[in-house]
């Protein structure tokens, strides 16, 4: 049995959305119809960069390549800092669409693990926000720290943004939802925190988004 698990939390580090992995902070490049792209994103503006915030969970072209807070380099090989440039681009574009992105770099990964599912992993959490960490609980020895993360050059506190590989909603206002998807993994845990200011600023930017619901990453 224990071998089963450790199997398939490998199988977590190597794949994400079902495709091949993409490392935290490294580059790559999406390539889509025209079609697929228009009107398809919700794009971000913060710390003068473009970072994703959402796209349409209904458009199976678009299905395993993107992970809220990936921060968008360039279209079709011209730079770009702001939503109507990014836009323009696309739209002007008369063939297919290529983005260049950094997978969130922002983020950091954690892999937990406890000898028994009767262990508390060693954390606070409220709502999606780690608020506390035990000194020595399992949390701290995986090098979870409750308030290190940096956005804007101020230290904030972290929050969550997929557990074992799976997007959690930036929109998750429920601990017990939380809470319970990092227990589904009985004795192991890859949580993904990005910094919760951020998280604030692209999840009120996406609630203003018409039809929201439709662009917010969950498992």
């Amino acid at each position: 049995m224990v071998e089963t698990h450790s199997k398939e939390m490998e199988d977590f580090k190597e794949t994400s959305y079902g495709v091949k992995k993409t490392e935290i902070g490294s580059t790559l490049s999406v390539y889509l119809q025209k079609r697929h792209a228009i009107d398809n994103f919700h794009l971000v503006e913060v710390s003068s960069s473009l970072w994703l915030a959402g796209w349409n969970q209904k458009e199976p072209a678009l299905s395993g390549k993107f992970h809220v807070g990936d921060q968008l380099l360039s279209v079709n090989g011209q730079p770009v800092t702001s939503v109507a440039e990014a836009n323009s681009i696309m739209s002007m574009t008369p063939g297919g669409v290529e983005l260049l992105l950094k997978r969130m770099p922002l983020a950091a990964e954690y892999r937990m693990h406890r000898d028994d599912i009767s262990e508390s992993w060693g954390m606070q959490i409220r709502q999606n926000r780690v608020v506390d960490v035990i000194h020595g609980g399992i949390a701290w020895r995986a090098g979870i720290q409750p308030f290190s993360a940096q956005f804007a050059d101020k230290c904030c506190s972290w929050a969550i943004t997929q557990v074992n590989k799976f997007p959690v909603s930036v929109l998750c206002n429920s601990t017990d939802v939380i809470l319970s998807k990092i227990d589904s993994g009985s004795t192991d845990a890859i949580i993904t925190l990005q910094p919760s200011e951020f998280v604030t600023r692209i999840s009120n930017s996406l609630l203003e988004h018409p039809h929201y619901e439709d662009f917010v990453a969950r498992s």
